[in-house]
């Protein structure tokens, strides 16, 4: 469970709440799942056949430990973003789970687009990546992997959904035991 802790104060600014239930996002996912299976596995079968369907047992037992490694470096790539634009230390990120998923949390708001550049950057690095390494060096394992790491992202992308409407000088703060984050709105000053 994630931790409790204060909001940080931020002068100027106020907090507004935008979460979102883990199942929706786990719901979300599922259907995702079949949408993105589709639409990539048939054009995959269409180019590289169905030969390698035959060489599940021997690539599963990677599929599992990639997946496993791959949930962590998910994790880890929202944080390492993160930091990279807060200019802070490790110590400001946690990790742990949630009830339907993982997560990693900041402790320091940051502006928008910073946020959702780390919200989203697991979709592209481990999830899309993957996926055109598959379709490059015709890869079935590269391609499921891909997949479950497109669908993994599936609450990621209804969060930046979710502040998709936000003005750009908004500051950020991930939710600390939540799916989902605060907006700092700048309070009008009379």
């Amino acid at each position: 469970m994630k931790k409790r802790e204060e909001l940080p104060v931020v002068e100027g600014f106020e907090p507004q709440k935008k979460t979102i239930s883990m199942l929706s996002a786990n719901l979300l996912a599922i259907a995702l799942f079949v949408v993105v299976g589709v639409l990539l596995g048939i054009p995959y079968l269409y180019f590289y056949g169905a030969k390698e369907m035959a060489s599940w047992n021997t690539i599963f037992p990677w599929f599992l430990l990639l997946l496993l490694v791959g949930l962590v470096v998910h994790e880890l790539v929202h944080g390492i973003t993160w930091l990279l634009f807060t200019h802070k230390g490790f110590n400001h990120l946690s990790f742990g789970f949630l009830p339907g998923g993982v997560y990693c949390h900041i402790d320091v708001p940051m502006p928008k687009r910073q946020y959702v550049i780390g919200a989203l950057m697991p979709l592209l690095l481990v999830g899309i990546v993957p996926t055109l390494v598959a379709f490059c060096v015709g890869s079935l394992l590269w391609l499921l992997l891909g997949i479950v790491f497109i669908v993994s992202a599936a609450g990621d992308m209804m969060i930046v959904w979710a502040i998709r409407k936000e003005p750009t000088d908004v500051l950020v703060y991930d939710h600390p035991s939540e799916a989902g984050c605060y907006v700092y709105h700048k309070t009008v000053q009379s």
